[in-house]
């Protein structure tokens, strides 16, 4: 994965993930950006956070001509600010021949396949910036060192443990029709307006099957770029077998993210 990200943004895997917003920034720049004193930029996310004003001071000190800083500002902008959410899917537990929807992730039983829903959206960003002219298409990827026109994906990783459960990769390339949802293929639902400047968001099913013992497990669950460095997330998915006394709304969400604060 980090060798595809690493490819795409033309870096190396241990490169500053700061580069992969302008060809002209330099180690140094990133490295000053993030030791800027009086800010926290533990990541790239948290840089991705910042309102128009605020990045422009961030990057203001370091080079004196308005129109690099103003180029540096609508990379950061290009850059994906993900929302991720988990709900229940659908089983074939309980003899029915036609699939059932769990209202939780509570109280599951043993050796049965279950699914969850992971929906990916693109959360709106408040901008006067504008896009850089690369962009010409819904889900093209940001990537201004690299010659060819690149798309945004991304892989959900279901594992236990050191046991990979589910993985499935995730295109957010596609516009959406008229209609409000078109598929990119059996699985994978696009949702969105026909005028949207982005698709707003995609939906994957991943199954997986619960352990033999009854108790409580946690999942995790990754989603990482195949275009980014640095913008993959890892989340917490906790299920238990057997009986239990916690209930989830079927219309709740395991997870859910409206602001991303926080990229791994």
């Amino acid at each position: 994965m980090e060798l595809m990200q690493a490819i795409k943004q033309a870096t190396m895997p241990t490169d500053s993930p700061l580069l992969q917003l302008d060809p002209d920034i330099s180690a140094r720049d990133a490295q000053l950006v993030s030791t800027q004193k009086g800010r926290k930029l533990r990541c790239l996310g948290d840089l991705l956070v910042l309102s128009d004003s605020q990045l422009k001071s961030v990057f203001g000190p370091l080079h004196a001509d308005p129109s690099t800083v103003e180029r540096w500002c609508e990379g950061t902008r290009a850059l994906p600010l993900l929302d991720v959410s988990v709900t229940p899917g659908f089983t074939m537990d309980g003899g029915s021949s036609k699939p059932q929807k769990p209202t939780s992730l509570n109280g599951l039983e043993p050796l049965t396949q279950y699914s969850i829903t992971i929906t990916l959206s693109h959360a709106p960003y408040k901008t006067l910036f504008k896009a850089p002219r690369m962009i010409k298409e819904v889900g093209q990827a940001y990537t201004p060192r690299f010659g060819k026109v690149q798309y945004e994906g991304w892989w959900a990783v279901l594992a236990q443990d050191t046991e990979l459960l589910a993985v499935k990769r995730i295109s957010m390339q596609g516009k959406s029709e008229s209609t409000g949802v078109w598929a990119n293929n059996g699985e994978v639902r696009v949702e969105g307006s026909k005028n949207a400047k982005k698709a707003e968001s995609r939906t994957a099913k991943l199954m997986f099957i619960t352990p033999e013992t009854q108790g409580a497990y946690v999942l995790k669950l990754l989603v990482m770029s195949d275009a980014y460095l640095g913008l993959d997330q890892e989340y917490d998915v906790n299920i238990t077998v057997g009986e239990n006394q916690m209930t989830l709304s079927a219309d709740a969400s395991v997870i859910s993210k409206e602001k991303l604060a926080e990229y791994q």
